[in-house]
């Protein structure tokens, strides 16, 4: 396995000088799984996992969606592949009460007077998938993904991605209770080699923040000791906090616990 990321922000792309040592796009990162692309999210960061993927002719990978904020789907009408005849992908995400079908909600967002095209304009050969979340589907006789709801305003999924004993978790978006042991997370995401995590706030402003949806990187700390993680990388980050903020909290992550490491733009992992 490895995981490169190529967007790390939350809410809203952070272009600028300040921003370029952790990144300004919002989420999207690549899992390579045993010869194949596994892509979560298509926040602003997958045109550029596009450029990459028609470069190197990667013609057939999977899209696993969070959830369908803008932040998480605003990418996909500038991704080169999606224009490709030659190209062949899936895009899932899961049934919740608060949303209609995946092709649906993709068909709405993208459309007029919001956007000039609408995905009737793309050649690659795509099928947009739902499936129910907390029931495991494979990708592959040995690619299994397992999903679980997150506490987010229209709800999100959590993945768990396994391989040969390898495991890597996208948490995001999902806010914690103050107090409150999540222990069907934390059975989510035990043991696993990576995890990924909501990390927007810090607990010490958090209670501000209540009801928006996001946690914070030591929320994402503890989780990560609880369930024994291995690795555990602080993501979506707050618009808010530039270059110097993201340093401290490097510093203050790393004190706390050397297997605590803040995603960058352009950061490749192997597992």
């Amino acid at each position: 396995m490895k995981i490169n990321f190529w967007g790390v922000r939350g809410s809203l792309p952070t272009p600028g000088a300040n921003y370029n040592k952790y990144g300004g796009n919002t989420s999207c990162v690549e899992l390579q799984v045993n010869g194949k692309t596994i892509i979560f999210d298509m926040g602003s960061g997958i045109k550029y996992l596009g450029n990459y993927l028609t470069k190197n002719s990667i013609k057939n990978f999977t899209i696993l969606i969070s959830h369908f904020h803008y932040d998480h789907t605003c990418g996909l009408p500038f991704f080169g592949p999606a224009y490709d005849p030659n190209t062949k992908f899936t895009v899932y995400s899961g049934i919740l009460p608060t949303r209609h079908n995946t092709l649906n909600v993709l068909d709405s967002q993208i459309s007029s007077p919001s956007f000039p095209i609408t995905i009737n304009d793309f050649n690659a050969k795509i099928k947009y998938k739902d499936f129910k979340v907390g029931k495991e589907f494979l990708l592959d006789k040995d690619v299994s993904i397992n999903t679980i709801c997150l506490n987010h305003p229209d709800g999100a999924v959590g993945y768990r991605v396994e391989h040969k004993g390898k495991s890597v978790c996208y948490i995001t978006d999902h806010e914690h209770q103050v107090g409150v042991k999540n222990q069907k997370l934390i059975n989510f995401v035990k043991n696993s080699d990576a995890l990924i995590y909501d990390s927007t706030y810090d607990d010490k402003h958090f209670t501000k923040y209540i009801g928006w949806g996001h946690s914070t990187w030591q929320e994402g700390g503890r989780l990560a000791e609880k369930a024994s993680v291995k690795k555990f990388f602080i993501f979506h980050h707050n618009p808010d906090n530039d270059d110097k903020k993201m340093s401290e909290i490097e510093v203050l992550s790393s004190q706390t616990n050397k297997n605590f490491f803040v995603a960058k733009e352009g950061m490749c992992v192997k597992i």
